[in-house]
């Protein structure tokens, strides 16, 4: 095989750095001086992250956790689960949360977006969507990142958003709860009233002497027939008007006393819907258990200035080794004649 075709191994690739070290030194040089500079505070804006960590809670409502029966009971101290951590992630997420936080913390001009910019929104939502984002960790936890170039804005930032979670889902929550103990409320008012219909109906009735149908009808009837026995006419005309008037009334007196129990038993069970109701309406329930709050960072994490270096520099270093060779590979085919010294004249 000939020397056009030997394979280009490593005595070779010795030899080509030893030939070109001080073009090869330059340009690794100039890349490193360059990337050091333009990867400085005065072109690149450093940021700051700060972070909230927080795992999200059950879905339950206070009324579930406390008022319910031991079987409908819902541990108010759980961890919520995959489906928890997906809402609080799209609650993050929502239009409800980012309008809030922009409005706060006046970001347009806080990202120096001119107020006559033809696109200022678009800009805006960009600025946004690359300084803060929301991921789910391996473990379950939700965790809020939040880049800015003020470390103090970037934890204020974090911290207000871990804070609105609650307060935009207990604003949806409140609305339901609103609706709910409108309801239960209602119900309770009409069913009070029922029941007071009810007694004062049985109140009229056992005015005129009705107390208990069964009884006293059973008791009348055997004095009745002792006095007919007797023959105590005087009495028996005064009992069969008690008769007359059991009959009279009794029937009245057995529906509404039967109708008195049934509301009453469906009273007691309105009256715990409106306590669940109106407990679900003035609680305000956190959805979420913070393991770390931001704090304000005191390091950079952009850009990474040695990594800048390091790409630049090898980037350099490569594409110059590159054209060299191809420059060589051109010498060596007469393509291009290399540069040689002017020999003076005699």
């Amino acid at each position: 095989m000939d020397n056009t075709h030997k394979a280009f191994d490593s005595t070779n690739v010795f030899v080509f750095i030893i030939r070109w070290w001080k073009h090869l030194f330059i340009i690794c040089a100039v890349a490193a001086i360059a990337s050091a500079i333009f990867s400085g505070p005065r072109f690149i804006t450093p940021k700051y992250q700060s972070t909230v960590t927080m795992f999200p809670a059950t879905g339950g409502s206070v009324s579930q956790s406390v008022l319910a029966g031991a079987a409908a009971r819902q541990d108010f101290l759980d961890y919520g689960e995959v489906e928890d951590a997906e809402r609080l992630l799209q609650v993050l997420e929502s239009g409800n949360i980012r309008d809030r936080i922009l409005q706060r913390f006046n970001l347009l001009e806080h990202y120096d977006i001119a107020e006559d910019a033809q696109y200022k929104y678009t800009q805006l939502m960009e600025e946004y969507r690359s300084n803060i984002s929301f991921r789910r960790t391996q473990y379950g936890a939700v965790e809020i990142s939040v880049r800015d170039k003020d470390p103090v804005m970037a934890a204020d930032i974090a911290n207000e958003l871990s804070a609105l979670v609650d307060t935009v889902q207990n604003e949806l929550r409140y609305d339901r709860a609103e609706l709910a103990y409108d309801v239960a409320s209602r119900q309770l008012n009409r069913l009070r009233e029922q029941v007071k219909e009810a007694e004062d109906t049985l109140r009229q009735i056992m005015h005129l002497g009705v107390f208990e149908l069964e009884g006293q009808s059973s008791m009348i009837t055997r004095q009745l027939a002792k006095d007919i026995s007797a023959g105590h006419t005087e009495g028996v005309e005064r009992l069969e008007d008690r008769l007359s008037l059991l009959g009279d009334y009794g029937g009245a007196y057995v529906f509404n006393n039967a109708y008195l129990i049934n509301v009453s038993e469906h009273l007691i069970m309105i009256q715990r819907r409106y306590q669940e109701a109106r407990s679900d309406l003035e609680s305000f329930v956190p959805f979420k258990f913070v393991l770390d709050e931001a704090f304000e960072a005191e390091r950079k994490v952009f850009p990474i200035r040695w990594l800048i270096v390091f790409i630049s520099t090898f980037a350099a270093g490569f594409m110059g080794v590159m054209i060299i060779m191809v420059y060589e590979n051109l010498v060596s085919k007469g393509i291009i004649k290399p540069k040689t010294a002017k020999t003076p004249k005699a």
